[in-house]
This record gives structure tokens, sequence and C-alpha cells, in this order.
């Protein structure tokens, strides 16, 4: 393990320049981005004397270590490298077999039980000699092999022996962690309280158990009512403070225990009980003066942020510790080293603010998605019923209404964007999150809204428009040339927890970016062309879109690989539009074959990297190569299908396309449907919402996400194309009849 940046590469932090210094020449905003650098990928060490030393402790969060209940993990963490721990295995709720199992495979693992909601014990090991078995072993192999994450367990154990090397598991679950693919461990102890310096003599890999916490807990086969499981809330502070000194205690006198030269890992394997959480990592190095470590932030490729690991990334640091090779690619990464505050408190408290947030959001989500949906199909029965019912009546109340109409479409549509934004603020310190987090959405999408109608470009017909679509596309790209940390912890970004993605741009965020770049794309060109310039909006769309094509998909940047897929027909529909050119199946078919083309090729380039540097892209080349692409695609077409059972999201995604081409369309006393005059004023508008239904169409197709991208594309579409037909609405009572040229040259010098 070596200090590595793991924010970026250089030529994705030049490619984000070059790209975003294309589309200000274009006519984009003025912005400068650039990714970190990356360092020299560790090198594996020689064999070692002494052992690697794994202690998981279930439940562990950085809030538990403090100098006056835990001061041996304090002093640790204050010399060591430290980091947050995303857990998630193979089942939503990592329970403590879970999260062993998956430090065995080095795969996300699952250990099946009769209440999902209960955790269930480990299987006591059988003695055998100085070693043991554990029962069942095969039924935890075949389980696993059978699950989605094709999991090995008993790879780490089998992988120790083959090499000649000896293992030892103190505890239960150090057990399932440490034990061969036959299920066997070289020595056991049934507890850390009998490891000493004399059992680890000839030892090349400890396991061991802390399970201190866990026991705080009634055991699920005592409990009597079998219903639910046990509540955090339900245990007294000072319980659980008198079991955190007696924790340290036992680390205290572990760490006496070892040898000069051993490897200390410490990571909350799982949790103790309840929802998920960020659990603890930290490690160092016993010296002849005592445990010390590189005080820094622990990180790796499987992240790329500082301070933050997954649970699979201890085997394969474990192994790399040790000098050996995983016989397979895992799903982990091997630990590196990034910058940390100078203080423990400082560099701790970041850590638990990062696991608060990602808490709060967490929680936040499904209400968050609730509200998006009430509020978005709030504003479609409210413009519809407002269309139609002030059609016709007093002047001065319809000019009324159609203004709050288009402000609260602007605002509809800004608030994906807001979301992101809001992460600027450091809502997660607030004394009440929650509250702090909507207060501070509903903060920034009101200044989006401010400045799409504070400028001149109010009195055009796609200027807002243009204003909050641009601000949704130059937030994201800005982002991803970041290190994406407005995504991270965002309710509409994607979470730690979940571990779904930890950088590049989520489903939902490609889902807001496209659309937005589309949409301002289109106005743009509307203003360009409106000046009589259309091969200038033709370049200047092709310049803005192949950007945003090569940022969703470079790897380190965007990496989606679905993204690029969608994205590529999207903008060719709407360059086309805008260019005037016809649109057949010979000319579709093209499209299709170049989006293929350009995805085989970036996964190639990410597949000649090494494997520890390989993104998603380069993950899936190997699948075709190995023949395990299949599964994959099984694995996603079935997560896709799955999403048309979240009735909220489809629900959207219908309400908002019948909104669109009913209501818009609905013919009333201005003779023509809101939406077809829209077009007749800014024919460039047809182009982008064209582009941004092919995209979310192909989105949902070829993304596990399935129904939530066109359901989050058409939040942003539909709402911005309502605030441009109100405009065009409200100049039908200025002009009955508008005349207009097919490019709305016209239009736009009368406005």
């Amino acid at each position: 393990m070596s200090p590595s940046p793991v924010l970026g590469t250089r030529w994705g932090g030049r490619l984000c320049a070059l790209l975003l210094a294309a589309a200000v020449l274009a006519g984009a905003a003025p912005a400068a981005a650039a990714a970190a650098a990356a360092g020299p990928t560790p090198r594996a060490p020689e064999g070692r004397e002494a052992p690697v030393v794994l202690v998981g402790i279930p439940g562990l969060l950085w809030e538990d270590v403090t100098p006056e209940h835990t001061p041996t993990l304090w002093e640790m963490a204050g010399d060591g490298a430290i980091g947050n721990v995303s857990i998630r295995t193979a089942t939503s709720r990592t329970c403590p077999t879970d999260g062993w199992l998956s430090v065995s495979a080095g795969q996300r693992a699952l250990s099946e039980r009769e209440r999902f909601t209960v955790c269930e014990p480990a299987p006591a090991p059988v003695s055998d000699g100085s070693g043991a078995s554990v029962p069942g072993y095969d039924s935890y192999i075949e389980q696993n092999l059978a699950s989605p994450f094709s999991a090995p367990v008993g790879m780490l154990g089998q992988t120790v022996r083959d090499e000649g090397g000896l293992t030892l598991a103190a505890g239960p679950g150090a057990a399932l962690g440490a034990a061969d693919t036959s299920g066997r461990v070289d020595h056991y102890l049934p507890s850390a309280r009998e490891l000493t310096r004399e059992r680890l003599e000839g030892v090349s890999l400890a396991v061991v158990e802390l399970p201190e916490l866990t026991r705080l807990y009634p055991d699920p086969a005592t409990t009597t009512d079998g219903e639910g499981d046990p509540d955090p809330e339900d245990v007294p502070e000072w319980v659980r403070e008198e079991a955190l000194e007696t924790l340290d205690s036992r680390m205290s006198s572990l760490i006496g225990a070892l040898p000069t030269g051993s490897s200390l890992m410490v990571v909350g394997v799982s949790m103790d009980t309840g929802p998920s959480r960020l659990t603890v990592a930290m490690n160092g190095e016993m010296t002849a003066q005592g445990l010390v470590g590189p005080h820094s932030y622990l990180a790796s490729e499987s992240t790329r942020r500082p301070g933050l690991v997954v649970l699979t990334d201890t085997t394969t640091t474990v192994l790399d510790a040790l000098g050996m090779r995983a016989p397979a690619p895992t799903g982990g990464r091997v630990w590196q080293l990034d910058e940390r505050p100078a203080t423990t408190e400082a560099a701790i408290g970041r850590l638990v603010d990062f696991n608060t947030a990602a808490v709060v959001v967490g929680a936040s989500i499904p209400g968050f998605f609730s509200g998006l949906v009430a509020l978005q199909l709030l504003i479609y029965a409210a413009a519809a019923y407002a269309l139609h019912r002030y059609s016709d009546g007093e002047r001065s109340k319809r000019a009324l209404v159609l203004s709050i109409t288009r402000v609260v479409a602007l605002a509809g549509a800004a608030f994906p964007v807001a979301s992101y934004l809001a992460n600027l603020i450091p809502w997660w310190a607030a004394t009440t999150p929650p509250l702090a987090l909507l207060t501070s959405v509903l903060a920034v999408d009101a200044l989006v809204v401010a400045l799409a109608m504070a400028g001149p470009w109010r009195r055009t017909i796609l200027g807002p428009m243009t204003v909050v679509a641009g601000a949704t596309t130059l937030v994201l790209f800005l982002d991803l040339c970041f290190g994406a940390n407005l995504q991270m912890n965002s309710p509409t970004g994607y979470s730690p927890i979940v571990a779904g993605r930890f950088y590049g741009i989520g489903n939902i965020a490609f889902a807001t970016f496209a659309t937005g770049m589309l949409m301002a794309v289109a106005g743009i060109a509307h203003m360009l062309i409106g000046r009589g310039r259309r091969r200038t909006a033709v370049v200047t769309t092709l310049i803005i879109g192949v950007s945003s094509v090569l940022i969703v998909g470079w790897p380190g940047l965007g990496t989606d690989f679905g993204g690029v897929i969608a994205l590529i027909p999207g903008l060719a529909v709407t360059t086309m539009m805008i260019a005037g050119i016809r649109i057949t199946l010979p000319r579709l078919v093209v499209i299709g074959v170049t989006s293929l083309t350009v995805i085989a090729l970036l996964s190639w380039m990410d597949y000649l990297r090494p494997i520890e540097e390989r993104s998603h892209f380069g993950a899936f080349a190997a699948q075709v190569v190995n023949g395990e692409a299949g599964t994959v695609l099984a694995r996603k077409l079935g997560a896709m299908l799955g999403t048309l059972g979240n009735w909220q999201l489809t629900l959207l995604s219908a309400g908002a396309l019948l909104f669109l081409f009913a209501a818009l369309n609905r013919p009333t006393n201005w003779r023509i449907g809101a939406l077809q005059r829209a077009y007749e004023y800014a024919p460039t508008l047809r182009a982008g919402l064209t582009g941004s239904l092919v995209t979310a169409l192909v989105g949902f197709a070829a993304n596990d996400s399935g129904v939530a991208i066109p359901a989050l594309a058409l939040t942003v579409a539909v709402p911005l194309t309502l605030s441009a037909c109100v405009w065009a609405l409200q100049q039908q009572e200025r002009s009955p009849e508008p005349d207009t040229d097919i490019d709305g040259t016209e239009c736009l010098r009368k406005a």
C-alpha cells in the first residue's frame, strides 16, 4: 500500500479542460476544470515473516471512537490510515455473516436467513486438532456461486494455503472469513481473549472477531415474539459506552500480542443491528516503537474518494500485504493513501459528517422522490387547468396566471440541479439535517429560477429555458471534472451506503445532464438561427454534444457505459433536426452502429489498463473476453424490467407524457395547442425535446435504472417545454396571428 491520489487521471484532467474549452468557444459558459492527477500503482511487497492481522468489529462507527471510551482506537486513528467502509454486500442488509463471507470471497456475498430483518449468528466451528471446520460451509459456497455476484466463498483462505501460508481465526465470524474452500482454518481460537504472541508464530493470516457490540442485542433465537429486529435506540447510551470500553480493552491486549513487523487492519465488517451505515477502517504496522501508521486517509480505485473504501477492498489489501494475488478478479482494490487533516479530531469529524450525510440522504430518498412525483404531477394538473380555464376570460387575470405558470414550470425543471448544488451548503452539520437539506434545495432552486427570469433573455421564448438547462448541464459537467462530489450523498445522485456507484455520473444524474444539454443546445441554436447562422448552430451543437458524450463515457470521469449508448442517438436526432436533415431508417442505423463502436473503443482502451485501474468499461470488456457478459447483461435486464414495479416513477413518466402530448396539444380558445404554437415560434424546441425523448427511451433500455431514466429526463424536459409554451401563449395575447418563418427569425426579432 503506497500513497496514490485516486480522484482521477492526468489524461482525464486534460480531457476535461479541453472539452470545457471547446464548450466555451462554442458559446457555453466560461469556466475551466481539471481532475486530480493519479500517482503510481502500489507494488506488492516482498514475502514477510510477521502475520497480517485482520480485526473485524461489527457495528463500529467513527462516532463511537472517542478518547474517553476508546483511547486505544483513538490513538491508532491518530497515527494510522483511516477511512469509512461501505459495507454493502449482495443484500441491502449487511449482517456479520454477510460481511465475513464477503471478506472471504472478495466479492459481495450473502448468507440466507429465515427473517431478513434479523441477523443470525455464525455457526460455531467444530474443532479439528489445533484447527477447526465451519459446519455447513458447502451451503455458503453453493448459494453464493448462484447469487448475482457469483462470490467465490473461501477464496481468501484457499489462496493463503495454496501459497504455503497458515491461517488462524479467533471467533466464529472470523472462521467464516479465513476458512478455505473446504471450510477449514489451520488454527482456531473461540475468542480474541485467547490470542497470544505464541499463537501467532508461523501464522501468515490471522483473522480476529471482536463481537462486543453485537452482544448488546438479544439472540434472535431466544426471542419469543419473533417480530422485528432489535432497535439500537433500545440500548441505553451508557450500556453501549461500557461495551465500547470493553472492546477497546480487547484491542489493546491484541496490539500487545502482535510481533514486530505485523500489519494490523481494523474493519467494521457489518452492522451490529439496524440499517446499514458506513463503518470504521484503519491500519498500521507494528514496530519496535509500537503501532505506527502513515497518518493518511484510506482510499481505493473502487471509490476514488479519500476516506472511503468498500468492504471487498479488504480481501485484496490483505492478499497484497501478504505478497499474494487473488486467483481471479475480485470486486475490491488495494487500499491506497491520501491526504487528511492534521488533527485526529478534524480527520474523524469529516468521516462522521460524511456518514451523517449518507444516512440522512438514504432516509430522505423515499420521501424526496414521493414529493418530487407529487410536485411534478401537481404542476401538470395545475398547468392543464390554467391553460384551459383561462384561455378565455379577463385579460389581466389570464396574464397573471400565465406568468405564474411559467415561473412554477422553471422551478420544477430546476429542482434536480438544485439537489446537487445544495451539497455546496454543509446542511449535514445542522441540528436537523433533513430539514436543512430540504431548505437548501428549495433555496438553490429559487436562485436558479431568479437567474433564469432576471436578464433580458426572459423576454424570449427559449431564454429562461436555456438558462435553467444550461445551468443543469454546466453544474454536472464541472462536477464530473472535479470528482463528482455534488452527486455523492445527493437525493438524485448516489449513496455510499447503497453502493451502486462511487464515482462518475449516476444514471439519474445522466438523465438530468443529457436532457439539460439537449434542451440547452436547442435554445442556443434558436438564437443563432434567428441571426441567420444555421451552420454555426449545427457546429455549436456538435461541439457541445460531443464534449458531453466524451465526459459521460470517459473512464475516470463519467464512466457511464449505458449513458454513451443513450446519448449518441439523442444527440444525432437533435443535430439533424437543427440542421434540417431528414431522419431516415438508414441514418438511424448508422447512429446505432456509431454508438456501439464508441462503446467498444472506450471499453477496449480501459481493458488495456492494469486490472486494478480499470473502470466499469474495462470490467465489462473483461467479462466479454471471459464469456461472463451474458450473465451480467441478464442481471441488468432483470433489474431494468424490475424498475417498472416502481409505481411512483412509472406514474411520473406516464403523467409527463400525457401532459406533453395531450394537454399541451389540446386546442383551446387560442385555436391550436400550446405546444404547436411554441414550435411555430421556436422550431428548434422540437429538436431538443425529440432528442431528449430518444435519449430517455434508449436510456430506459440500456440501464439497470430503467424507468428512472425517462422519469428524471421528463422531469427536466416537460417543465422547460411548458415554460416555452406559456411564452407562446403570452405572445398570442399581444399578436393574435404570429408571423414567423421556418427559423422563427421574425418572431425572435419581435420579441
